[in-house]
């Protein structure tokens, strides 16, 4: 009587045959200390039912490891055999496999472009929405990227441009989004020392993730909010400086409270020979990340500028460090980029100056010693959240003019219907001009007329 596999069986044979979590059997054996399952296959190389599931086990929080504790190994594996089942029945042998990828995507995830698929198309992409197959796994299998759960192919040897195809793909299929440029997913994604099939799944499944959190104004109040309920507030206001507080150099950090919680802005100044101090002004947002430990967030001041004309970030607009879980009142900020750059420092080691003399003389420079240049003052701003009501059909904002509001039509723009009092809504100055700021939809109105009737926003001088 043959005796069937177990589920242990089961997915240890497709971890190894698939090459999914490692990209040769040589890494995966020696992983798991046991040099016969290339020869011996799984059943022979783990004597017992304890032994497999101690084995699985282990990979198990290897990929947890890999994944900030993001992938469930199990529902990974889950998810494979279904999706393989639905692709190999339904999309197997398409032609133009990568066109499909982006149909399906289309399909799928906002704006849900439908128009112009074929009837048995839409209905094969219905049937993935309505049984809830996993769309990163069918996207990787189009690809060729990922092979078929019951694959016996061998080593993967040519992931990193498996990665590179797959970005490509996305890339294109994202197009030049600016809320979507706000976070490095792509970037991340390429940057990946670890490039192996279970890390490119990650990886597409966390830029489909944030891409359907930004790419519809719903998704994004939702995004919003659940940042800022990450949002972590330090005691770091004062001066810092990469010589261990001391006054060894002239370069030294200013930070500043803003007025949202855990948003600081943070001055870098530069003394020059000539008795010049040159400051940017950074804007800084400290959260909590996935694994527990801080993300500092930091927006060039031109950043600001680019979000409001529209266009994509670029690697000088922004940039991510973190750090470990520090003290309320730390005395060091060791910050780590957490991706390439070739801008940004990789390492900034600040330690707090509390030396009086140090203090009084950066205050001495900022206070008349010294020629002050800020390059990007025009660009540095003064947010008030000022949202003063909401009706059932309007949001009024306090104008500039005493007595006056402006009168935002909810309809004016998609995810206004769902703002609410404690909302950062409300005006920005910067460079002059006055803007009507809605950070949660990441949206900014000049209230110039012809910017105020693109939006049907009156001037009143009442709430109706």
């Amino acid at each position: 009587m043959i005796q069937e596999p177990t589920q242990y069986e089961e997915w240890l044979t497709t971890i190894a045959n698939t090459r999914l979590i490692y990209n040769t059997m040589d890494e995966l054996e020696n992983m798991l200390d046991t040099y016969s399952i290339h020869g011996n296959g799984v059943k022979r190389s783990f004597s017992s039912q304890q032994k497999m599931r101690s084995a699985y086990r282990d990979l198990k929080v290897e990929v947890e490891l890999m994944t900030d504790g993001i992938i469930n190994l199990d529902r990974v594996l889950l998810h494979y055999h279904k999706a393989w089942d639905f692709f190999h029945a339904n999309l197997y042998r398409r032609t133009n496999p990568e066109q499909v990828a982006i149909e399906l995507l289309s399909f799928c995830y906002p704006p849900f472009i439908r128009n112009g698929i074929g009837a048995k198309r839409a209905a094969i992409y219905q049937q993935i929405i309505e049984q809830d197959i996993n769309i990163p796994f069918l996207i990787l299998m189009l690809m060729k990227s990922i092979p078929g759960h019951d694959s016996k192919g061998g080593d993967a040897n040519d992931m990193p441009q498996q990665f590179e195809r797959v970005m490509t793909l996305l890339q294109n299929f994202i197009g030049n989004d600016p809320d979507f440029s706000v976070l490095p997913s792509i970037t991340r994604a390429r940057e990946e020392t670890n490039k192996s099939r279970l890390m490119l799944l990650f990886h597409v499944s966390q830029i489909l993730d944030i891409y359907e959190s930004y790419a519809d104004t719903t998704n994004i109040y939702d995004t919003a909010n659940d940042i800022k309920a990450s949002h972590v507030d330090l005691d770091i206001v004062g001066y810092w400086n990469e010589c261990d507080g001391e006054l060894l150099y002239t370069d030294f950090w200013q930070i500043e409270d803003a007025l949202n919680y855990g948003t600081y802005f943070m001055t870098y100044w530069h003394k020059d020979a000539d008795n010049r101090l040159t400051g940017t002004r950074y804007t800084l947002f400290i959260m909590e990340g996935a694994d527990g430990n801080l993300v500092y967030y930091m927006l060039h001041p031109e950043a600001i500028k680019h979000r409001m004309k529209g266009l994509t970030y670029g690697d000088a607009d922004q940039v991510w460090y973190k750090t470990e879980w520090l003290d309320e009142c730390p005395n060091e900020l060791p910050l780590h980029r957490l991706m390439h750059s070739d801008v940004w420092q990789q390492d900034i080691h600040l330690t707090r100056c509390t030396d009086e003399n140090v203090i009084s003389q950066y205050e001495r420079w900022l206070n008349n010693g010294c020629e002050i240049v800020k390059p990007f003052q025009h660009l540095e701003y003064k947010f008030h959240p000022n949202l003063y009501a909401v009706t059932l059909t309007h949001l009024y904002i306090p104008s500039e003019n005493e007595g006056e509001f402006y009168k935002v039509p909810k309809d004016a723009y998609d995810g206004l219907e769902r703002i609410q009092i404690g909302d950062n809504i409300g005006t920005m100055q910067m460079n002059g001009k006055t803007y009507l700021a809605f950070d949660e939809l990441l949206l900014y109105i000049g209230t110039t007329k012809k910017e105020l009737q693109k939006y049907n926003i009156e001037r009143v001088n009442c709430i109706e």
